[in-house]
């Protein structure tokens, strides 16, 4: 009886030795340790559109309380987001339409600290943007606010923002 959970043990041991060595080597770690790293220029990414202000006719039929109202959809993101938590707004991150390629500056205090390529990726059914890429720095876009994982841990190292101690930033579009 203690055999054969011996046995079980060591085999249920091996398998996740041999599972947590091909997890490992299919990581990649070599990335640089600076606080912020821009995209390569000649990346693929997707266009920048122009967004349109006007709002979608709302289905009055329909509108209970609690109910979620449709918004419109966003397929395209330009302007400038702040990260209020940190230092009251010290980091900022600007996105234009350059050439009809999209692009972002990311500033500490007005200084640029990182300019590169933007891509994009979204909802197959809305075609809304849920996404962001900018270089290695990737975040959620949802409404107008972008949040960034500033941090890693021990398995996936990794630091965007130096200066903030954040878990997560929000960069809030601003007006």
């Amino acid at each position: 009886m203690i055999r054969k959970k011996l046995l079980g043990l060591s085999l249920i041991a091996g398998l996740a030795s041999i599972s947590c060595n091909k997890n490992e080597s299919n990581r990649t770690k070599n990335k640089p340790r600076s606080s912020v790293v821009s995209s390569p220029a000649d990346q693929t990414v997707d266009v920048v559109k122009k967004q349109s202000t006007e709002k979608p006719e709302e289905n009055t039929e329909d509108a209970r309380p609690g109910t979620p109202k449709a918004e419109a959809t966003k397929n395209s993101v330009e302007g400038k987001f702040i990260a209020t938590a940190c230092d009251g707004g010290r980091f900022s991150i600007e996105f234009k339409n350059t050439d009809g390629k999209p692009v972002f500056k990311i500033y500490d205090r007005g200084k640029v600290i990182a300019a590169g390529n933007v891509s994009t990726e979204t909802d197959e059914k809305t075609g809304e943007i849920t996404e962001i890429a900018m270089g290695e720095i990737g975040g959620l876009y949802e409404g107008d606010k972008i949040i960034i994982q500033n941090y890693g841990n021990s398995m996936n190292e990794f630091d965007h923002f130096t200066q903030c101690g954040d878990k997560y930033l929000e960069f809030t579009k601003s007006k």
